[in-house]
């Protein structure tokens, strides 16, 4: 813990007062050593971050005001990549990111450069823990997107932590009519069906199965929403024809998915990974979380002070909490 001066602010900066930060199994791995891509040491940890703005240097952004409350997006393509150039600013070859590079949320206060002044985003009159959420449901639309939710008939999310639940939410607002849930931890499994999954399974090997006679002829795409071979393995069996796979969680360096080439072949799978999120995907969450429109309240756990940030990190790794968060102020 350090105590530093207030960041000197140059033409075109904001200077954002940090209300909340939250904490995902990406901090985790940074913390532990387990992700060192995109990551530069010394770094002040916390990419899902909400704040209010409290000064600038020169004219504020369009629709931003002081004591403006804001989740911030975390990632400043650079634009000029091979990325950037092929519309995947989100894995931007030379990006930078708050809680990467950039000062995050683990801090009371953040400069946002004047390069990064879009990435302040207006949420409206809602508690800063919901703001901070944005980030994570950002990505998990990113996710969805990618693996053309919106149309399937029928979605499995295996794995029901924090994004799981949100993946859940996200398949059901988009209109999906069978999204179904496999969590191995049974006290997740009614927040799971409070989030909208019409179906929640334990792992087991009769699970594949049962699934199946749930659906139509298989599951349209299934959501990897944890970093684990076996939320997918045990139901490569099951997927329809054109069905999609969803790489969205984080992995372990050196991780391998192992699927049978011709099952990909003669059943025209698709695979896809999902980094981060874009923008717009930011832009699209934000009302939905300000109107109300999608319900977050009950994903967010224990809000610790800076302090404890340790405490917050093996709260988070143990996975026995929602979103675990950190109040700078606390």
């Amino acid at each position: 813990m350090e105590t530093t001066d207030l960041p000197v602010l140059e033409p075109g900066d904001v200077l954002v007062k940090v209300t909340a930060a939250l904490l995902c199994g990406t901090d985790v791995r940074i913390y532990t050593g387990r992700k060192t891509k995109n990551v530069t040491l010394p770094s002040v940890l916390g990419h899902e971050t909400a704040g209010t703005v409290v000064d600038g240097n020169g004219p504020l952004p369009d629709g931003i005001a002081l004591g403006q409350q804001i989740a911030l997006y975390p990632l400043v393509p650079c634009g000029a990549c091979v990325a950037c150039r092929k519309n995947h600013p989100n894995i931007c070859r030379n990006r930078e990111a708050f809680g990467y590079q950039l000062t995050g949320g683990l801090s009371q206060y953040i400069r946002v450069p004047a390069r990064a002044r879009a990435n302040l985003i207006p949420l409206g009159d809602v508690p800063p823990q919901h703001a901070a959420i944005v980030e994570p449901l950002a990505c998990a639309l990113n996710g969805q997107n990618l693996a053309k939710v919106k149309g399937a008939d029928a979605v499995l999310v295996s794995g029901c932590g924090p994004l799981g639940l949100m993946h859940i939410r996200l398949a059901k607002a988009q209109g999906v009519p069978t999204v179904i849930a496999v969590e191995p931890n049974l006290a997740r499994h009614r927040i799971a069906l409070d989030s909208g999954a019409d179906h929640v399974f334990a792992p087991a090997p009769e699970t594949a199965r049962q699934i199946l006679e749930l659906t139509d002829g298989g599951i349209d795409v299934v959501i990897m929403a944890v970093g684990r071979n076996d939320a997918l393995t045990p139901y490569l069996g099951i997927l329809a024809p054109g069905a999609r796979i969803s790489a969205f969680a984080g992995f372990n360096a050196g991780d391998v998915l192992s699927i049978v080439a011709n099952d990909i072949h003669y059943n025209e799978y698709e695979v896809v990974g999902a980094s981060s999120c874009r923008l717009e995907n930011f832009q699209t969450v934000a009302p939905l979380v300000s109107s109300g429109a999608l319900k977050v309240a009950d994903l967010i756990g224990t809000q610790l002070p800076l302090e404890r940030v340790y405490d917050a990190f093996d709260l988070v790794a143990s996975g026995k909490d929602l979103r675990v968060g950190i109040d700078p102020w606390a």
